[in-house]
């Protein structure tokens, strides 16, 4: 149905959820499993997903300034993908609005990241210090200070934020939407 992706109807009344989901999440963590479980629930799950996709890309940040190894989503980035679309099967199955195209595509998904993440594992891509020669190329171009601030934007954010949408992409299409 066309409703399923029309922004004002799926996304602009959730938006709010965004500013309050860290609050609502260390209140519900640090009260019950079920809070947690109820919480994820009633979370629209294109605005869950979002702020782990931000959550993620400080994580990659940090752990690359901390490191000087500028590949911390290269570890994740054949992972994210079938979480994202498994996460949305989940929140339609839990919510009563479970559908075969939702669980065929988290199974493929997921099939398709375990190969990914085969290769990645097999080429050394999980070694400690392993790392992207490319990085180096363009840290040694570009500088540290632009290095940096290539790190906090590109690197670790914007990677990041796109893997969630390609997959907001794939589950949007054909959909019955999320709200």
């Amino acid at each position: 149905a066309s409703d399923a992706v029309d922004f004002a109807q799926t996304i602009a009344p959730y938006l709010s959820q965004l500013s309050r989901l860290p609050q609502s999440f260390y209140a519900a963590a640090t009260s019950s499993p079920q809070a947690v479980l109820d919480l994820y629930v009633a979370t629209n799950p294109l605005v869950s997903a979002f702020a782990f996709s931000l959550l993620a890309g400080g994580i990659f940040f940090a752990v690359s300034e901390a490191n000087r190894n500028y590949s911390q989503v290269d570890r994740l980035w054949s992972i994210l993908p079938a979480a994202y679309v498994g996460h949305y099967a989940a929140w339609a199955r839990r919510n009563g609005e479970a559908s075969a195209r939702s669980d065929l595509a988290a199974l493929c998904f997921a099939l398709w990241s375990a190969r990914l993440t085969y290769n990645y594992w097999r080429k050394g891509g999980y070694s400690i210090g392993s790392e992207d020669y490319r990085w180096a190329i363009i840290k040694k171009r570009i500088g540290g200070l632009a290095m940096f601030v290539m790190n906090l934007t590109f690197i670790s954010f914007v990677q990041s934020v796109s893997i969630w949408g390609a997959c907001v992409l794939v589950e949007c299409e054909g959909t019955n939407g999320w709200a």
